[in-house]
């Protein structure tokens, strides 16, 4: 034998045996490549000799090239590889191999810091950068980093387009802490916040564990993915792209780092929208930016307004105090008078400010409570400079008439990334 593994103890028979092939294989965060060596008693076929496949789909043409690059693929993720390859006599024969792509190179901040008090450099392309401990963090295109911004997520990283509305980023799944808010026990640096409808006690929070995540809490309240939601064809989006990077997300979404004010602005110092129905906030939340932009903008449902507060919960001294407080020392809260937008030095944690206190919100959610003949199908969130019963975490229903200030989240959808 001649050790090709074609040949048997008679040569005067025919050849039925497929080619002997072996793979070298290699990868990228976003391509593999393999090179097939292959040999034959009969030779290889001289036309329509390759044929390459990926997770078994077949990949263009059958031909003779024997280098083959996949591209476009995921990173951090495995794929298999099986290459077919025929003889001069028509004999085929397939090998395949598992090959996994590489995890991202992701850069530092760097040069994208804001320094001196100095906004960072716009960013040109939606970028994923690593903050000063470790964590990803998505900027889209025509974003910056604010003066204001920290350099960990713990700290709020703050973002800002070109005419100055800003956006406080919140992290899902796991993220990196220092030993200062690494205040879960475990002492090791690390922090998780799902993405999920939360209820919340004074003494902590408790995730809802409805089968779907959109069951009822508390007698009325039902999630975006009820078909009775204004947000039913617009919540899996959000979920795909705001979940945990483990779970293919990017990892986290931005939440408006005010109320929304007059102008449709996020932006400091603004009389924010107190005359304006659920409906209308949801079609303005949506218009902040258009169809070019790296973004998308939404009003606020229950995942985003629950898992922002339970970021803030972890990463404040308060705790989750400030889930269930009704004291004006912490926001806004009962004072009688309402205030411009970011103004309220005392409601400012993690950079996201006017979430605790002052205007409560109009939300995605549904409410399935009538009150006497009518319908009271719209959910609002938040404390209230005009009433010291409602905290941040509250929950309240009613008719689609009645006047609420907004919040959003504009960046649930990073169209460039995900």
């Amino acid at each position: 034998m001649s050790g090709n593994g074609n040949e048997d103890e008679n040569p005067d028979k025919p050849d039925t045996t497929g080619p002997s092939i072996s793979l070298q294989t290699s990868s990228t965060e976003n391509t593999i490549t393999v090179v097939v060596t292959a040999t034959d008693k009969s030779g290889l076929a001289e036309s329509e000799t390759y044929t390459y496949f990926i997770d078994n789909v077949q990949q263009g043409v059958t031909t003779t090239e024997n280098t083959k690059e996949y591209t476009g693929l995921q990173p951090s993720t495995e794929y298999t590889i099986k290459v077919m390859v025929k003889d001069k006599l028509g004999n085929a024969a397939e090998k395949e191999e598992k090959v996994s792509t590489t995890e991202p190179e992701i850069p530092d901040m760097g040069d994208a810091k804001p320094t001196e008090g100095q906004d960072g450099p716009k960013f040109e392309n939606t970028t994923t950068i690593q903050d000063d401990s470790g964590n990803s963090v998505v900027i889209p295109g025509g974003f910056h980093l604010d003066a204001e911004s920290g350099t960990k997520v713990e700290e709020g990283i703050v973002i800002e387009d070109d005419k100055g509305n800003q956006f406080v980023w919140i992290p899902t799944g796991t993220y990196n802490v220092t030993d200062a808010v690494d205040n879960d026990g475990t002492k090791d640096g690390k922090l998780t916040n799902n993405l999920a409808r939360r209820t919340f006690t004074s003494s902590g929070a408790t995730e809802v564990t409805a089968s779907n995540g959109d069951g009822v809490v508390q007698s009325y309240y039902y999630g975006e993915g009820d078909s009775r939601s204004v947000a039913y064809s617009q919540i899996a989006a959000f979920k795909a792209s705001a979940e945990s990077i483990a779970n293919g997300g990017n990892g986290g979404f931005y939440i408006g780092r005010y109320e929304q004010g007059t102008g449709n602005v996020c932006k400091a110092g603004v009389v924010p929208y107190v005359e304006i129905t659920r409906d209308t906030a949801k079609s303005q939340a949506e218009a902040m930016y258009g169809e070019e932009s790296s973004v998308e903008s939404e009003l606020i449902s229950s995942y985003a307004w629950d898992t922002a507060l339970n970021f803030i919960c972890q990463t404040n001294s308060a705790g989750y105090t400030l889930a269930t407080t009704t004291s004006s020392s912490y926001g806004n809260i009962g004072t009688g008078s309402r205030k411009n937008t970011g103004v309220d030095t005392n409601d400012d944690y993690s950079k996201v400010h006017d979430l605790l206190g002052n205007c409560r919100e109009w939300t995605t959610e549904y409410s399935s409570r009538t009150g006497g003949s009518s319908a009271s199908p719209c959910v609002n969130r938040g404390g209230y400079h005009g009433f010291s019963s409602n905290y941040v975490a509250i929950r309240s229903y009613t008719d689609n008439e009645q006047f609420r200030c907004i919040h959003l989240f504009p960046c649930s959808i990073v169209r460039q990334v995900k």
